[in-house]
């Protein structure tokens, strides 16, 4: 572990506590302004990463189903997270009953998944058509992994409600260009698929030490590229990429600066 550059990145992480549980101030959004920002993009498949708290305070309505609905409207395939980390200490993963562990949109999205990938502990999940055959889901950011597929696809990818990008796809930037604080352990465990059982070993990275995204840093980087579309409706942040600039632009800089994307 680099002691120096981790130490000096507890500052960093105060800020980012502050600016992630400060209240923000939201006020009432019209649906049909809301609508049209998603449908000024043309892609088929969307991966989101969601607030909805903020929602809430700006739409009327379940906020869960207000997004739902919109993204339904505008798009083939609709992704999310699935992350079910606990399977390094439960051995078990359910495809239709392990709860994604992060964000309660993402945790409500599995009842309406259509399909969910073999990952244990980093599963996607999807409504609509959009799949990952062929691809290996049990080494998490493999060169043929389904993160990987992400990215050669081009998959738009949307923050909503959130006070930055959110962008989980970082993290098989950093297995792709081998930063030093990570690293792979494996973990064997059982998978239920419907009536199926299957024994699994699920090889996923270990971050060495606390380690944070730089967002604040990362953020202003992207506005000033202009890697990143940015709306602001009365204080309902919403946020667009694409996941093939994001990899150009990272990449790049972490080919020269390894802890590039957590200083």
């Amino acid at each position: 572990m680099n002691l120096k550059k981790h130490f000096t990145r507890w500052p960093v992480f105060g800020i980012h506590k502050l600016l992630e549980e400060r209240p923000r101030r939201v006020g009432s959004v019209a649906q049909n302004e809301f609508n049209q920002v998603f449908e000024s993009y043309e892609d088929d498949v969307v991966f989101v990463h969601a607030g909805l708290s903020d929602v809430n305070k700006a739409l009327p309505g379940d906020p869960y189903e207000q997004i739902l609905t919109t993204l339904d409207r505008n798009f083939d395939s609709i992704l999310a997270p699935g992350f079910t980390d606990y399977f390094k200490m439960s051995r078990v993963y359910s495809k239709q009953y392990s709860r994604p562990k992060h964000g309660t949109f993402n945790f409500l999205f599995l009842d309406d998944s259509d399909y969910r990938t073999d990952d244990a502990c980093r599963s996607i999940l999807v409504k609509g058509e959009y799949r990952f055959e062929g691809r290996n889901h049990h080494d998490t950011f493999a060169s043929d992994s389904c993160f990987a597929q992400l990215g050669e696809d081009d998959v738009l990818l949307t923050s909503i409600g959130t006070p930055w990008l959110m962008c989980s796809f970082l993290h098989y930037l950093e297995w792709k260009y081998r930063v030093p604080y990570v690293t792979k352990q494996s973990f064997e465990g059982v998978l239920f698929d419907g009536k199926e059982r299957r024994e699994i070993e699920q090889e996923t990275p270990y971050w060495d030490g606390f380690w944070r995204f730089n967002k604040l840093k990362l953020h202003r980087h992207w506005r000033k590229h202009g890697i990143v579309d940015e709306y602001n409706l009365n204080g309902l942040r919403l946020f667009f990429t694409s996941l093939a600039d994001i990899e150009e632009f990272v990449g790049h800089r972490l080919q020269s600066d390894p802890y590039y994307l957590v200083t």
